[in-house]
């Protein structure tokens, strides 16, 4: 078992990068705190209980596909690159020329095209993914 703040801990000799990611997390862990319920359309995020619905159905989500879609919902409107993903979701312990990201979130879209009609993921070249907007 760590102590509070253990996970936090930096060594000396950091990468800028590797700071701006835990800046992130521990914004995201504070934010995560409250009760708070996300939306996009029909679609719902309960960032408390970390679950999914669809116009008050239940999305069943494997845990990858949970963290892509909350840090998506907590970030709509602005575009999240891979790398913020891997960050977040994986925590530095994927290849970042691995493909998973990618077949998580085709996966994800899967399951909400499914449910919603259509895919409120959208890309945005060289910028990453962005939450919201209905097919057209």
């Amino acid at each position: 078992m760590n102590a509070p703040g253990a996970n936090d801990y930096l060594a000396k000799l950091f990468h800028l990068a590797e700071l701006e990611a835990r800046i992130r997390s521990l914004t995201l862990r504070q934010f995560t705190q409250q009760d708070v319920l996300l939306s996009c359309g029909g679609l719902t995020f309960d960032t408390r209980s970390r679950t999914a619905a669809v116009n008050g159905q239940t999305l069943t989500l494997t845990r990858k596909e949970t963290g892509i879609l909350g840090y998506l919902m907590v970030h709509q409107g602005s575009p999240v690159s891979q790398e913020a993903l891997m960050d977040h979701v994986w925590d530095n312990s994927v290849d970042s020329f691995s493909n998973s990201i990618r077949v998580h979130i085709s996966a994800l879209r899967k399951k909400l095209r499914a449910m919603l009609g259509y895919d409120p993921i959208r890309n945005r070249i060289g910028e990453g993914y962005l939450m919201g907007g209905e097919e057209a």
